[in-house]
């Protein structure tokens, strides 16, 4: 499957785990409550499969992301994670 990268335009495959490895095209965000595509690969996955719950309001997902950063459970601690802005 494919998609298409927001910010080439460009077609790209769909991120495949079995396949890539994710900390080649996605870091979390500095929050830890959205996956950043960093690749063409990753922007697309990211938009295509609605990875971070932004395109239907209900942010179900960032929701339930910050229940599990307070639960000490989220980002996994060996995933890339976007320094802090000072």
């Amino acid at each position: 499957m494919t998609g298409i990268d927001p910010e080439t335009q460009q077609e790209v495959p769909l991120f495949n785990p079995r396949l890539m490895e994710w900390a080649e095209h996605f870091v979390w965000s500095s929050d830890g409550l959205k996956v950043v595509g960093i690749t063409p690969i990753g922007r697309a996955t990211c938009h295509r499969l609605d990875i971070n719950d932004e395109f239907h309001n209900q942010e179900f997902i960032q929701e339930s992301r910050q229940l599990w950063i307070q639960g000490g459970w989220h980002p996994p601690s060996d995933d890339p994670q976007q320094k802090a802005r000072p």
